[in-house]
């Protein structure tokens, strides 16, 4: 009989050797260092038992010839040959049992030869096949994964030889102990070696069990899971491979083809990740679209069909920045979220999807309210998220940076406080281990940073570095990463810098930014962004040091982001704007034109980039008409700058809070002045340059006057149209609340975005009403500027005296009864108008030198104009409406003057004086008079008297002003009325009394005006603020006046906020009082009381109606400064004439309609 196919110089080496060295050869090294080796200690065990018979070494030559054909890939080249070797020895092994039944071993020449058993493939494959029933009956019993994967390798070799004799069961085994493999020891190596070319595969499974395509999917799956613990890309391979074979064997009509499709799909999209092959992309989304095609509506699979599509649309985007790609991919994204429900499996995953695709068409093209619906989506995915589930923590991330972009867009606190809820709880639910961590570090720390920037508060600041910290030393090195968190970590200590003054903060920021411009290629994307940062930080140190090669280097730096930044870039027009305004530093320190000329450059480019944000262009606007009028080109100015404040509307919406609007509005604060100022030296006449003035100025009480605007003509004209506005402004007028608290559900959340989007959706309705109803006759002009003719009408019958102070000019614009003049104020600079704004601090200055310069600078040339040079000696007084701008609005234009003994040389003795925010507000509180047709209340005083105010300072005399009120009130006609004294008693009683005095203290809040507060015993947690007071409305009742017995309660310490009159006066006025009371800074508490007696004692004998309270408040004003600088018997002559004015009056303002 023929031996086994042993390699012939092997047999002939070993076959005349006595047994003795056979069996040194067949014992050997325990694990053989090659296949020559292997093949020589098998060859060796099969001599032994020819010449033995023994059972033994031949059981030990299959053990190790299985282990060496177990080894040897599907396609090696000697497979075959090893495999014929195994089928020898397993049918000598079957004739020695055979034989040992009936008789003694035979001789080896009486058993079969290999010939015979080639020929006899049915035998050799019974042979196999029992084999491996032995090895899995072993493996059950000892589970030695040596077993399990010798069988595996026999039945794979019977796979492959499937053109002659396969039959499906074998698939089935193949395919069973391939899972038996991977649970057992998480290795699929056998599988790597029994995968072939899955065509084959293709023409076996048609014939074979209808379950064995499933299998196929399932092998495909497990490298799939496999690459993401290895990464190796061969895995990918393989699981395409399996994976395609599942597909082609099932005939699309199967339910399964749909999903063995998109699970192809998945795994292409992810080899394109790997290789970047767009073949691969190309493929899996026409797989896609072909699954979305053919997939049924009602399909359980056919949310994740379109959520494939979507994946893989969103990846090619990426590469060719196709808008028509991330439309589709919207689209699908959209669907796939419509095709499941929230409890459907992967709901979540297809609605954070969604929002990622939102966020990036957002991104690209300016869409804000594709960014209002992504972070709807991206609240739903989370709503949607159990608590432990590990998706969970990027939802967050994504949610939180959607708020974040929001916030960086519209400027609402809520939402930045939601970015940063939602980016603590992202890391807090992260393993340490992670490799998302990094990024959710550094996110947690963006949004901290750019909570500090809004609120100042340096311990947001310190966690935030402290999270970047983290972030960058988490990264591995190498790569782009790094970069992404060392560029975030500079601009979070050039903060800290900024706040602290440390030199030692810049420093550091330069170079871990230097760091990460130095390790991102010249063509990233990124590498723009961190040269403008880098070239900031310089810009900073600079201005610190005043060393000019640090600016030059800002200069460079910034100079490099704009040539390497792609010209659609969204960044571009900052940048720009930035670029401009370093090149202004520099022109200002070393005066070179060629600075100034690509200043203007810088500028004028960013207002013709694509898309530029409307911040961006008004401030990119505003910069450039200060360089253009360097040069006294007013024309060019002016158009700039109109254009610039025709778009403040634009950043100042309706549905936002008033602390959202005024900190977009401060970066803006000049911005009317100066058109108004540049519109008067081109020669625009007085009425445009009073209407810029006018549109830039108070726009957040302007919009609240708006939406609450007298509409008694239209209900007349269009009743329909009047109904359809009032329903609509009542909505709008009803604030969202202050949104989520941080320890709010998810349902929460999602329900105030909801009610936050329907916001949104009311003003874009309210918008598109107004235009409607300006269509109209007699109703063109509906909530817009005022008309020239409506201007001369509010200053009938009093003249109005509007005071602009710019950098370019000063001027006051007269309006009576006879047109709008204009009078130049070449005594007044806003730099010197600053400067006195400065050392304003309290009562306890002497107001003497600032009196004498407002008489001279503005009030006496602004009375003079209107005819009032003397003193008033019948006691038939005029009266003037002031309406300041700027600084000059915390300035006592009423007290002007020199105030000594004899002197006539004073606003208080020719005039009596009123204050506006605006001319706009004027209207609007002559419109409710005449207009009203409501109760009024009933004549009572509501009396607030705060002796002791929890952790403020006490107030001792605050009872006795009281009182003295509360006595005069009967003589008077009030009723005295005391509320408990709580915000929400006080708030809910303002509507229902005539006339409303607090005796306390109040909190200007100088960085959000509209949260300054005056305070009650609950104000610690729920103080009653501007904000509060401007939401609420009791105009329908008409109450008279307020009294604010105060501090500070026309105060706004911003001074870039300073136009928007956002402070305790307006928001009385705003709600409905025809006239408040107040004071401009600090007064003591023992002369309130005087001031409050004299004033209610003077209304007694005047009486409670019209102009009769700003006449007992101005005789108030006089008889006080009069007992006070003219008495002899308190100051001597010499002292009249040279000593400081008591300033215990001054303060004290009235604003009225």
């Amino acid at each position: 009989m023929a031996r086994p196919k042993f390699e012939p110089r092997l047999t002939a080496f070993l076959h005349d050797m006595p047994e003795a060295i056979l069996r040194s050869v067949a014992e050997g090294q325990e694990c053989p260092e090659n296949d020559e080796q292997t093949e020589m200690r098998i060859c060796a065990l099969y001599l032994i038992f020819e010449k033995s018979a023994s059972k033994e070494h031949l059981e030990r030559a299959i053990h190790w010839t299985e282990r060496w054909t177990v080894a040897s890939f599907l396609h090696h080249p000697d497979r075959d040959r090893r495999f014929d070797i195994l089928g020898m020895l397993l049918a000598r092994m079957c004739q020695c049992e055979r034989l040992e039944e009936v008789v003694p071993p035979a001789p080896l020449g009486q058993l079969m030869d290999h010939e015979s058993l080639s020929d006899d493939m049915g035998f050799r494959r019974k042979l196999f096949i029992d084999r491996v029933a032995k090895l899995l009956v072993d493996y059950k019993q000892s589970k030695h994964t040596e077993d399990l994967n010798k069988a595996i390798g026999i039945v794979a070799q019977l796979v492959h030889e499937n053109n002659r004799y396969s039959e499906p069961e074998l698939w089935n085994d193949l395919v069973v102990m391939f899972q038996r493999q991977f649970h057992r020891t998480g290795v699929m190596e056998g599988i790597a070696r029994a995968i072939g070319a899955p065509t084959e595969a293709v023409d076996v499974t048609r014939q074979c069990d209808p379950n064995l395509a499933g299998y196929l999917n399932i092998i495909g799956n497990k490298f799939g899971k496999r690459f993401e613990t290895t990464g190796a890309v061969e895995d990918l391979d393989l699981a395409v491979d399996a994976t395609y074979a599942a597909m082609l064997s099932t005939p699309q009509g199967d339910a399964r083809w749909i999903s063995y499709l998109n699970n192809l799909g998945s795994w292409l999209a992810i080899r394109f990740d790997e290789t970047g092959a767009m073949e691969d992309l190309n493929c899996t989304i026409n797989l896609a679209s072909s699954a979305v095609d053919l997939i049924p509506q009602d399909h359980p699979q056919r949310a994740k069909c379109l959520n494939t599509l979507h994946c893989s649309l969103n990846r090619r985007y990426n590469r060719t920045v196709s808008k028509e790609d991330l439309d589709r991919a919207v689209d699908a994204a959209s669907k796939a979220v419509d095709a499941a429900s929230d409890d459907t499996t992967g709901f979540a995953h297809f609605s954070d999807n969604l929002s990622v695709a939102l966020a990036l068409r957002s991104h690209r093209m300016g869409v804000m309210e594709d960014l209002d619906d992504a972070i709807v989506a991206s609240t739903g995915a989370v709503r949607a998220t159990p608590k432990g589930d590990p998706e969970l923590a990027i939802h967050l991330y994504n949610l939180s940076d959607r708020l974040k972009d929001r916030f960086k867009s519209a400027g609402a606190m809520k939402d930045l406080d939601r970015a940063v809820d939602a980016a603590k709880k992202s890391v807090a639910i992260t393993p340490p281990d992670n490799t998302y961590l990094p990024t959710f570090l550094s996110n947690y720390g963006d949004t901290l940073g750019l909570r500090f920037e809004r609120t100042g508060a340096l311990d947001d600041l310190q966690d935030a570095i402290e999270n970047m910290t983290k972030a960058a030393k988490a990264t591995p090195q190498g790569g782009t990463t790094p970069g992404i968190y060392l560029n975030a970590l500079g601009l979070l200590l050039g903060k800290q810098f900024e706040k602290t003054g440390v030199q030692d903060d810049i420093d550091h920021a330069i170079r871990v930014i230097t760091k990460a411009v130095d390790m991102t290629p010249t063509d990233h994307p990124d590498r723009a962004i961190y040269m403008k940062n880098l070239g900031n930080q310089f810009g900073r140190r600079f201005e610190k040091t005043g060393s000019m090669e640090d600016l030059d280097r800002g200069v460079e730096n910034v100079s490099g982001a704009v040539g390497t930044m792609p010209k659609d870039h969204p960044g571009c027009p900052s940048l720009f704007n930035n670029l401009g305004n370093w090149l202004g530093k520099r022109f200002e320190r070393a005066n070179a034109e060629i600075d100034l000329d690509q200043q203007l450059i810088a500028y004028t480019a960013a207002l013709y980039c694509k898309a530029t944000p409307p911040s961006i262009w008004i401030r990119s606007a505003g910069s450039a008409a200060n360089v253009i009028a360097l040069d006294e080109h007013w024309e060019s100015a002016s158009v700039l700058l109109e254009k610039a404040v025709n778009l403040l509307p634009k950043i100042s919406p309706r549905y936002q809070t008033h602390t959202d609007r005024q900190d977009l509005l401060a970066w803006l604060y000049s911005l009317a002045s100066m058109a108004a100022a540049t519109a008067l030296s081109a020669n625009k006449g007085p009425y445009n340059a009073l209407r810029l003035l006018e549109l830039g100025r108070g726009l957040i009480p302007g919009l609240l006057m708006d939406i609450r605007t007298d509409v008694s003509d239209l209900e007349r004209a269009y009743p329909d149209l009047a109904k359809r506005f009032v329903s609509l402004r009542d909505e709008l007028d009803r604030p969202v609340d202050d949104g989520p608290r941080t320890t709010s559900s998810a349902i929460e959340s999602l329900n105030w975005e909801l009610r936050r989007e329907r916001h949104h959706a009311v003003d874009q309705e309210l918008n598109e009403l107004i235009e409607t109803i300006r269509t109209k006759p007699d109703f063109q002009t509906f909530l817009q500027s005022p008309t020239e003719a409506e201007l001369i009408a509010a200053a009938t019958p009093d003249p109005i005296i509007v005071v602009n102070v710019s950098f370019y000019r000063c001027d006051a614009f007269i309006i009576d009864r006879t047109g709008i003049q204009v009078v130049e104020l070449p005594d007044l600079s806003q730099k010197r108008a600053e400067e006195w704004a400065a050392n304003l601090l309290s009562a306890s200055e002497d107001l003497t030198p600032l009196l004498e310069w407002l008489w001279h600078a503005i009030c006496r040339p602004c009375l003079n104009a209107l005819g009032l040079t003397s003193a008033v000696s019948d006691d038939n007084w005029p009266h003037v409406w002031w309406i300041p701008t700027g600084v000059l609005s915390q300035m006592p234009l009423h007290a002007a003057g020199y105030h000594g003994q004899g002197s006539t040389e004073t606003v208080l003795d020719r005039t009596m004086s009123s204050y506006a925010v605006s001319i706009k507000s004027l209207l609007r509180g002559r419109r409710q008079d005449q207009n009203f047709t409501g109760k009024s209340p009933t004549p009572s005083a509501l009396l607030v008297a705060m002796q002791e105010t929890p952790w403020s300072r006490p107030l001792p005399y605050a009872g006795d002003e009281v009182d003295i009120l509360r006595n005069l009130c009967p003589p008077i006609g009030l009723d005295p009325i005391t509320p408990r004294l709580f915000k929400g008693d006080v708030l809910a009683r303002l509507q229902r009394h005539t006339v409303f005095h607090f005796a306390g203290n109040a909190l200007s809040n100088p960085r959000e005006p509209s949260r300054s507060f005056l305070l009650l015993k609950d104000w610690e947690l729920n103080p009653l603020t501007v904000q509060n007071l401007c939401q609420s409305q009791v105009q329908e009742n008409r109450p008279s006046f307020a009294y604010l017995s105060t501090c500070s309660t026309v105060s706004n310490k911003n001074p870039r906020l300073s136009g928007e009159g956002i402070h305790l006066v307006s928001a009385f006025q705003l709600m409905g009082f025809r006239h408040v009371v107040g004071t401009l800074w600090n007064v003591s508490d023992e002369h309130r009381v005087d001031v409050a007696r004299v004033f209610y004692e003077t209304l007694l004998d005047e009486g409670m109606t019209g102009m009769t309270v700003c006449r007992a408040f101005h005789q108030t004003l006089r008889t006080l400064r009069d007992g006070y600088t003219r008495n002899p018997e308190l100051l001597g002559s010499e002292a009249q004439r040279k000593g400081p004015v008591s300033t215990h009056w001054i303060p004290y303002v009235h604003f009225g309609a």
